[in-house]
């Protein structure tokens, strides 16, 4: 008898209900799953956890060769890029700042001239590009 291929599916919310466990986020009655895993992701933005907050909210993790282009590597582009230029769209709105950061991702993945920018993150990874954010904050 042949073995069984066993097809895994992917769970877009598993990262965010870790994440809302190990950090006490205690999820709302009635709040959908999306909803959930937003506001976990804006959480873990406001406390300064720029990683875990775009993979709570893609659902992958940072180094996942399958996070395609909106995933938090995307968003961590766009927090650093924002960091070294000193702005900040939505200041208090935490859930929002992924957006930002993403769409700001994508841009400096797009432009030809902010390649070092990606390097840099490269050459560092992601927790070196948030120690970059954390110096200039400074």
């Amino acid at each position: 008898m042949g073995k069984k291929k066993i097809k895994e599916e992917f769970d877009i919310n598993a990262l965010a209900i870790q994440y809302g466990k190990y950090y006490n986020i205690k999820r709302n009655k009635k709040e959908s799953d999306y909803d959930y895993r937003s506001r976990v992701s804006g959480e873990l933005r406001k406390q300064g956890k720029p990683i875990e907050a775009h993979e709570a909210f893609s659902g992958r993790l940072y180094d996942d060769p399958n996070q395609g282009n909106w995933g938090p590597m995307t968003g961590i582009f766009g927090a650093v890029a924002k960091a070294v230029q000193g702005v900040e769209y939505s200041p208090n709105d935490y859930e929002r700042q992924i957006g930002d950061d993403l769409c700001a991702g994508q841009l400096v993945k797009s432009k030809r001239n902010d390649r070092g920018l990606i390097n840099i993150v490269g050459i560092l990874g992601p927790d070196g590009a948030i120690d970059i954010i954390e110096k200039l904050r400074e």
